[in-house]
């Protein structure tokens, strides 16, 4: 039967990897967030948000915008940030923290507990699943394992921050405690019991079924996240070249007097190029590679250096 180490290297069920590198972990999660459970993930980006105003606090020693703390609004970005002087920011921040971690533990006791009578019926001495069943419920199980493990990781990521952001001030850092305690939460308990029950599983299955078993697993979180990661997101990309191409062609005055069309292509590029790694269209080495493409055919480089280089 397979071994412990393998399933949990092979079958990127604790971690998948990632598509496109470099990308922020705020579009990783918004990206592989399981679609049934998404109000019940981090509020990752709403938390970096309101990092983002503590150095304004600490100065003036006062945070004043409105006073709402919703992390479950559809469209985080616009969410109006909290009120108040700067020690009850932090002190909202940790309830709003307590409040997402309540509801990824609903999740995954939930469903843990659900998955493991069914794998208690697929691993038990009469194996009363089929091979079928047995491969979807180590599919809904990598779909919860990736669940848990992105939460972990947003848990971490946002104290990160919050600990840079407190640099200086005289306070502990936040990160060593709130993850000692993280290891005793009901999710992380579920996680420990998941990578069981995912070689319990395996075990269940020949040998020769495994590396499909975990390629199903794999296509499952693909599907979840509507298979978007490997995938350019076509309008910002668009949108970026095509910015570009009008700053590269459009009569401007200043250019035109100059007798320096090089100069003004050269600007198109760079605008090009500043909207790819903004909206991250294309993975940041793939804008990089863009570059001296973008220069020379769009004739930001003069002939006669092309020649010479070439």
């Amino acid at each position: 039967p397979p071994s412990t180490r393998c399933s949990l290297h092979d079958c990127a069920l604790l971690r998948r990897r990632p598509l496109r590198p470099l990308m922020k972990f705020g579009r990783v999660l918004q990206l592989r967030a399981i679609p049934e459970w998404r109000e019940s993930y981090i509020g990752y980006k709403r938390f970096k948000r309101l990092l983002k105003r503590l150095p304004t606090a600490q100065s003036s020693g006062s945070f004043s915008p409105t006073a709402s703390l919703s992390l479950r609004e559809p469209s985080e970005l616009e969410a109006p940030l909290l009120s108040g002087p700067y020690a009850e920011v932090e002190a909202l921040f940790f309830a709003a923290l307590d409040d997402d971690l309540r509801r990824v533990n609903e999740v995954s006791v939930a469903e843990t507990e659900s998955i493991e009578t069914s794998v208690t019926l697929a691993t038990g001495g009469e194996a009363l699943l089929s091979q079928e069943e047995v491969a979807a419920l180590y599919c809904r199980l990598a779909k919860l394992r990736s669940f848990m493990s992105l939460n972990a990781t947003a848990v971490k990521k946002i104290l990160k921050k919050f600990d840079k952001n407190m640099a200086g001030t005289g306070r502990e850092p936040q990160l060593p405690s709130v993850m000692k305690r993280l290891e005793a939460e009901p999710f992380s308990v579920c996680r420990r019991r998941a990578d069981g029950m995912a070689v319990e599983l395996e075990r269940a299955m020949p040998p020769d079924k495994v590396p499909r078993l975990r390629q199903l697993a794999q296509d499952a979180l693909k599907r979840a996240g509507g298979g978007r990661e490997s995938r350019p997101n076509a309008l910002p990309l668009a949108l970026s070249l095509a910015a570009g191409l009008i700053v590269a062609l459009a009569p401007l005055e200043a250019f035109e007097q100059a007798d320096r069309p090089e100069a003004q292509r050269c600007l198109g590029v760079l605008v090009a190029t500043v909207g790819l790694w903004l909206s991250e269209a294309v993975p940041f080495f793939a804008t990089a590679l863009l570059v001296p493409v973008l220069a020379v055919a769009s004739g930001a480089v003069p002939p006669k250096l092309v020649h010479k280089t070439g």
